[in-house]
């Protein structure tokens, strides 16, 4: 069973997420903020992070690039989930080497296709450009 820590600031979409993924078979964790992100990474072992890009204090980003940068958690997924929808948003989020990037809103499926692509090392901007 794969383990996912979720790292949304705002509790009914972190709820939500958590809902749909530990109905499709995924272990489930959550975090409310970047700073709470890194402690439940070391904790839990994820084998992917699904993380808003905007979050209070430490951003998504800046998890992201913590992550890839230590040896300890480089191999850990990050898959973001954000509203931003912009080109300099995407750029920035693969800058800080995520693998997969999904817009809000999303349907069940597109999460579901987001997260199992992301797990299986298939890298990709965005869910309309990869179909």
């Amino acid at each position: 069973m794969n383990r996912v820590l979720v790292v949304e600031d705002e509790d009914d979409v972190r709820e939500l997420l958590k809902t749909i993924l530990t109905g499709n078979g995924f272990e489930v964790f959550t975090a409310s903020s970047g700073e709470e992100a890194l402690v439940k990474v070391v904790e839990v072992e994820p084998d992917l992070v699904v993380l808003d890009l905007v979050l209070p204090g430490l951003s998504g980003l800046e998890v992201c690039r913590l992550l890839k940068s230590k040896e300890s958690t480089r191999c850990v997924k990050v898959l973001f989930v954000s509203a931003l929808d912009r080109d300099v948003d995407l750029r920035y989020a693969f800058e800080a080497e995520c693998d997969g990037y999904l817009v809000k809103p999303f349907t069940v499926a597109e999460l579901l296709l987001s997260v199992d692509r992301v797990l299986a090392s298939e890298k990709f901007l965005k869910l309309s450009e990869a179909a």
